[in-house]
């Protein structure tokens, strides 16, 4: 995995990573559709905006962290609510689409960017 379409996989590719992304994951243990919006910072910072859709309604949570890729990993970790880094493997499918497997669970998805914008609350993503 950990590649990109020239096949590097150094940090060299990082750049790629900033922007605004959406991403979506279903948890069938849990009856929930999980949907975020994530702004990678060319700092190494990031806001996540996690939206869980239940049979009772849709909730928001939203993190603030971290980032970074080391060796042919990429890592991320907000503080607040995690005491280590989650850890993914990565494949750069695009510029505009990434695609992540977790390396401690059975854990996958894909960001696609988006162009950034306004959320309700006026934070910018």
């Amino acid at each position: 995995m950990n590649t990109t379409p020239q096949g590097n996989t150094r940090e060299d590719t990082s750049h790629i990573f900033i922007g605004t992304w959406e991403g979506d994951h279903i948890d069938h243990e849990a009856k929930l559709l999980r949907t975020w919006i994530q702004n990678r910072s060319e700092d190494g910072t990031y806001t996540i905006v996690f939206y869980h859709h239940t049979e009772k309604g849709i909730y928001e949570s939203t993190q603030k962290g971290k980032w970074w890729i080391e060796g042919n990993r990429f890592y991320e970790i907000a503080p607040d609510v995690m005491k280590e880094p989650d850890v993914y493997q990565f494949e750069i499918v695009s510029e505009n689409e990434i695609r992540f497997r977790s390396i401690a669970k059975d854990y996958e998805f894909i960001d696609k960017r988006i162009k950034s914008f306004r959320d309700h609350k006026g934070i910018w993503f």
